[in-house]
């Protein structure tokens, strides 16, 4: 009976197994399902998306907090046009959420990120 591990995916040097999980959004291609892959040999991905929501709940971080209090103003408003993303924010919840999940990879698979929310 054939088993995944009879079977390799090589991506440049790297040789890994057919194992390749992500892709699947805000808080699903999570840290920890890509951990698991790349610790198999696998690949991880995770996402970006809503990247400051992921590191409030993953690192306690109150990046959400701060944006709904710096316009609270417009709450009501249906008219959102005056809401901006704060870059400086979006760049370090996302250093912060992929150093983090690269510096707890363990084993020979590799970690992939979805980048889709500065887009």
């Amino acid at each position: 009976m054939k088993r995944v591990d009879d079977f390799r995916l090589t991506l440049g040097k790297h040789e890994l197994v057919p194992i390749i999980i992500g892709g699947m959004g805000v808080d699903i291609s999570a840290a920890e399902l890509s951990l698991v892959a790349a610790r198999l040999g696998g690949i991880g991905h995770i996402s970006d998306a809503m990247v400051p929501t992921v590191s409030d709940r993953r690192f306690k971080t109150k990046y959400v907090k701060d944006k709904l209090q710096q316009y609270k103003f417009n709450v009501a408003n249906s008219d959102k046009s005056v809401v901006q993303f704060d870059m400086g924010v979006l760049a370090e919840a996302t250093a912060r959420h992929v150093s983090a999940t690269m510096e707890a990879k363990q084993g020979p698979g590799l970690i992939f990120i979805n980048c889709m929310e500065k887009l």
